[in-house]
């Protein structure tokens, strides 16, 4: 985890000057669209239902689950391709599915391994990390029986290559996609994903329905504000400056493209968040799903997601958790933290994470929901920490003791009122000293140093019943009736005219200077560029490239007319060219985009009638 996310995204943060001015301004954008989430909400779905598209609010879960059997049971549905979607994990809907004889694919690679094996994910982002390669090919050799028992799995290429040939025709078999949504955009009734396997743009775009389930936190009010978000999620989640594929989706096909859903639904659910508004935790409604909390909790670290027991682990799940099933049933888990403070330090969105476990506890107590050895040891704690001088001494006798004790083997397997973690787990051996003398030590170090800097500066530097339930709790929550008169023409006017970004610390660039950047940031994310003076260049570019990789010298357009009207048979005459979408394994795809971004190195496409992107 080390080696792998935190070195990540502490890298991409350094490589970002505005980094911090971003999560200021995230915030700031989130925290206005939970103060005005009924004005947005509606506006979404206007939006959406003035495209062709369909929007269905769930106060509970069970209501989300049965619209989307409502949906495939009209459509004579037998299988569905779902994304990776920690609300569906929520929903518990692959079970609901099975159970009313339906077949959900996860098509996510992670997720995909971990429905096989029949296990929840172990992390929002990385559902599998808790395997290794051993097991996932013993995973594929168990159910993968179409294929050779002699077959090669030892590489993860070998394994990813199998899991794409069967999820493949899977794709192409299904009645009905299911994603989620990472972002709802309110000015555009678009929906948002991130991904870096396009796993999700083939499971909206093959199937003849779309289904997005979304919950109602996962609004913002304009495409300004999702792409500030965007800039501190990846670089949070996984250390890149931008996932490999960021789609938006906004209604069904329309006449003329070649790809596309013939009906497109968004599920909004509640399930327990409009409670959340105006309360203690509604900073919570702010996580965006990054991850970066879990990555670098201690906690998690040692224990794993599984341990928290339901579908958000870590240090957002021990909030989150008890805010949406209860704190009777989930008050445990706030209690399963250090509060260190790494997780809100690190959280892209400022979420006081310790702050909001704090008042978890104390519900837990004042309800008297712990054990009675619970609250008794509690209670012993608080006699010491209120004796300063005698909890120091007490630490550190038990600290020097179980380390004098343990210290030949660095752990023990079974010690006294720990039978909970022993039972599963070594419990390792303190190396000596308590947290509070190596931080003593650190402060008389640091002592001279902090004083030679104050001597020289002088200080230290819905249209039905469901959907009336849903933004009638809202509104309860946010004490106020619908929006009238000024209020709402002053959200109508941000929402026309949003305020732009923070101005990136790197200042304005030159052309040659982007144009530079885009290259190097598409060539560390292992993209190949080339740069042409002329669109008359590209068939000869093209033809170069597969030689070049001893490929077949086979293209295929995308109808995009500066495509369709180049020489190919004059610049190019060893290229076999074809138009349209079609099956075909061998050679390349040829797509014309129509911007790119240099920050990130990402390319914009549309996928519509006159650009839309090759199979």
């Amino acid at each position: 985890m080390k080696q792998g996310f935190i070195v990540k995204r502490q890298k991409a943060v350094d490589r970002l000057p505005e980094f911090d001015q971003l999560r200021d301004h995230a915030k700031e954008v989130k925290d206005h669209a939970l103060e005005h989430l009924d004005f947005y909400l509606e506006q979404f779905e206007d939006r959406v239902t003035s495209q062709g598209g369909q929007v269905h609010w769930a106060p509970t879960a069970d209501d989300a689950r049965q619209h989307v059997l409502d949906i495939c049971r009209r459509r004579g549905a037998r299988t569905i391709t779902k994304g990776k979607s920690m609300v569906a994990e929520e929903l518990g809907l692959n079970e609901f599915l099975e159970n009313h004889e339906l077949v959900p694919v996860e098509t996510d690679l992670g997720e995909y391994i971990i429905q096989l094996r029949g296990e929840p994910p172990s992390h929002i982002i990385a559902p599998a990390v808790h395997l290794n390669r051993d097991q996932v090919e013993a995973d594929f050799r168990k159910h993968h029986l179409q294929f050779p028992p002699d077959r090669a799995l030892s590489e993860a290429r070998e394994l990813v290559n199998e899991a794409r040939t069967v999820l493949r025709q899977r794709y192409l078999d299904a009645d009905v996609g299911i994603t989620g949504a990472n972002f709802l955009i309110a000015e555009t009734g678009a929906t948002v994903i991130v991904t870096n396997e396009g796993n999700g743009d083939l499971t909206q775009c093959l199937p003849r329905v779309h289904v997005v389930i979304a919950s109602l936190e996962k609004i913002v009010p304009t495409l300004e504000d999702a792409s500030t978000i965007m800039r501190v999620l990846a670089r949070s989640a996984t250390g890149q400056e931008q996932t490999v594929y960021t789609t938006f989706s906004a209604r069904p096909k329309r006449e003329g493209d070649l790809d596309g859903p013939d009906e497109f639904h968004v599920i909004l659910l509640d399930n327990g968040r409009s409670a959340m508004l105006g309360s203690e935790f509604q900073d919570m409604l702010r996580c965006i799903r990054c991850g970066a909390c879990m990555n670098h909790c201690p906690v998690y670290h040692a224990v794993g997601g599984h341990a928290y027991g339901w579908t958000y682990p870590g240090p957002m799940g021990a909030v989150l958790t008890p805010s949406l099933i209860g704190v009777d049933e989930a008050g445990h888990l706030p209690n399963a933290s250090t509060f260190c403070g790494r997780c809100q330090s690190v959280c892209p969105m400022h979420i006081p994470l310790p702050k909001m476990m704090r008042h978890w506890r104390e519900r837990e107590y004042e309800r008297h929901l712990q054990p009675l050895p619970a609250r008794t040891g509690l209670k012993l704690w608080a006699t010491l920490a209120r004796r300063p001088a005698l909890y120091q001494f007490a630490t550190r006798l038990q600290a020097k003791a179980m380390h004098l004790v343990g210290k030949r083997k660095g752990r023990f397997g079974w010690l006294p009122l720990a039978g909970g973690w022993t039972r599963h787990r070594d419990f390792p051996a303190p190396e000596g000293k308590t947290f509070q003398q190596l931080w003593a030590e650190r402060q008389r170090a640091a002592r001279p140093r902090r004083h030679r800097r104050q001597g020289a500066s002088g200080r230290m530097s819905v249209k039905d019943s469901q959907r009336t339930r849903v933004l009638t709790a809202v509104r309860r929550s946010l004490k106020r009736g619908p929006l009238t008169g000024e209020r709402l023409k002053a959200l109508q006017r941000r929402t026309a005219n949003p305020p732009r970004g923070p101005v990136p610390a790197r200042g304005q660039l030159g052309r040659e200077d982007t144009v530079k950047l885009f290259q190097q940031m598409a060539e560390e994310a292992a993209a190949t560029t080339q740069r042409l003076d002329t669109m008359a260049e590209v068939p000869q570019a093209v033809l170069s490239y597969l030689q070049g990789r001893n490929e077949a010298a086979q293209a295929r357009l995308a109808p995009h007319p500066d495509l369709i009207e180049l020489d190919w048979q004059d610049k190019a005459p060893l290229l076999q060219v074809d138009q349209g979408p079609g099956e075909d394994k061998t050679g390349v795809g040829v797509s014309r985009g129509f911007a790119g971004v240099a920050e990130t190195g990402t390319l914009l496409l549309h996928s519509r009638d006159d650009a839309a992107r090759p199979r």
